[in-house]
């Protein structure tokens, strides 16, 4: 009979503590900040009900980090996909937001180094987009062979 008891106890606190933020991140996690569990289902429903903390996950928004499940590397590859034409001629003129916005998706977080990332590309063009087919895939690998990130960490 202790021992049930105690296991009781064991898995009553254990699940007390493992309650504490289970709503994550997403659009209940910026609403509801009291963490009870009653507010933190509230919250979790609130996810649940608006898709929010899947979009947040995915994006790194809504107080979700941009390293949950799709990773950094996706987020950069379709961002290119999407944008490619544009940020090829940004990226040979050396400037633009998109070229910016690529920027920051690679950690460039001063404009520093959002400059020094585009003067990289810039001067790296020819070897990341070889040829007029050069697709969004080939694009990031390219990047990523010239270093370009390199420029937001100061290497």
């Amino acid at each position: 009979m202790l021992k049930s008891l105690l296991a009781v106890l064991a898995i009553g606190l254990f699940s007390t503590a493992a309650m504490a933020n289970d709503a994550g991140c997403g659009l209940g996690s910026m609403i509801i900040t009291k963490n009870t569990k009653v507010m933190q289902i509230l919250a979790a429903t609130t996810n649940g009900t608006f898709g929010s903390q899947t979009f947040g996950i995915t994006f790194g928004t809504s107080n979700c980090s941009a390293n949950g499940i799709v990773q950094n590397d996706k987020q950069i590859q379709y961002f290119v996909e999407v944008n490619q034409a544009e940020l090829t001629r940004e990226m040979a003129q050396g400037h633009g937001e998109k070229l910016s916005t690529l920027a920051a998706l690679n950690g460039c977080a001063s404009q520093n180094q959002i400059s020094a990332f585009n003067a990289k590309a810039q001067s790296s063009f020819s070897t990341i987009v070889p040829n007029a087919k050069t697709s969004a895939v080939d694009f990031v690998s390219n990047m990523k062979s010239a270093s370009v990130a390199d420029a937001c960490h100061g290497s």
